[in-house]
């Protein structure tokens, strides 16, 4: 039987691009469809005309869980950097090259899990400052203005920024509870090989952040599985395989409080915790001289949003 053609443009059209963008974010097509406002069943038939375009799967659809096929995870970031840059396009034009608003940058994870469920507190207090957030992995420049506030984790070395030092980078082993009860809990280390391993492939590079080889190292473990399991693009994923029950996940504590106060995961091993003084979260701006008074602002919520989350 003959293969299908593939399409001789290789754009399609941008609400199959949007639907594949947001159900990978979520790694869910119902959490997709209400960001879209459409039905699930509207996300899936979307999904699958652009798995037909180019005749590849992108989800690996199972019983109680999605996941990304290998395409899927390489092409999913790089989607949502060009639809942002898309949208940025469009205010531009829509708004001249005028900016009257201020722009804050981190990694996706940590602004869907820890800033913007914050930044209501901040527009009730504040509420003639409009805040933009670019959730993103990459690195803008903020010495050129593509962003007037950032937040990065990682060991501080950030040149020609003015660095704040703004909370721990402590990084925990979590998993589902009903996992946990399914496997008969984890009380010893030994039964780690019991349980997949959820790994975030960061852009940054294998030593940018904590991840399972590092933790295995510092806790004595040699585990014969520990690159096997469950790859990543970004941590949010990998927290919401966590919650699926695909694994144990290695998650930034500060991107799972809600998660675990909620009791949709819990901590594990903690005794068996990695020394992660040289990683943290920092803020980062640009020259402080050159600012307006907005970005001291919020530079100064941001530090007592994190002072409180810490204490």
């Amino acid at each position: 039987m003959p293969s299908k053609r593939r399409p001789t443009s290789p754009i399609p059209p941008l609400n199959w691009l949007r639907a594949f963008e947001a159900a990978a974010r979520h790694v869910s097509f119902k959490m997709a469809a209400q960001e879209l406002n459409v039905t699930p069943a509207a996300i899936s038939q979307q999904i699958k005309l652009l798995e037909d375009y180019f005749d590849i799967k992108l989800f690996e659809r199972r019983a109680r869980s999605l996941a990304l096929t290998r395409i899927g995870a390489l092409s999913a970031p790089l989607l949502s950097k060009a639809l942002l840059d898309i949208s940025r396009a469009c205010e531009v034009i829509a708004h001249d090259t005028r900016r009257d608003w201020l722009v804050v940058t981190a990694p996706l994870s940590f602004c869907m899990k820890w800033l913007v469920p914050r930044l209501e507190r901040f527009q009730e207090r504040y509420p003639d400052i409009e805040v933009r957030i670019d959730a993103t992995d990459e690195l803008l420049d903020l010495r050129h203005g593509q962003a007037d506030i950032g937040i990065r984790y990682g060991k501080g070395n950030y040149p020609g920024l003015h660095v704040t030092p703004l909370m721990s980078g402590a990084y925990h082993a979590v998993v589902s509870p009903r996992l946990l009860q399914k496997r008969d809990g984890l009380d010893d280390i030994s039964q780690l090989q019991n349980f997949a391993l959820i790994h975030t492939d960061w852009r940054g590079g294998r030593d940018a952040v904590p991840n399972w080889s590092m933790w295995l190292q510092a806790a004595g473990i040699r585990h014969p599985h520990a690159e096997r399991g469950h790859h990543f693009a970004n941590e949010m994923m990998a927290i919401e395989a966590a919650i699926s029950e695909l694994g144990i996940a290695l998650v930034s504590r500060a991107n799972v409080e809600e998660d675990l106060a909620a009791g949709r995961l819990v901590s594990v091993l903690d005794n068996h915790h990695m020394k992660q003084a040289d990683f943290r979260y920092f803020l980062v701006r640009g020259p402080v001289s050159n600012d307006p008074v907005n970005v001291d602002i919020l530079h100064a919520w941001i530090c007592a949003e994190a002072g409180a989350a810490e204490g």
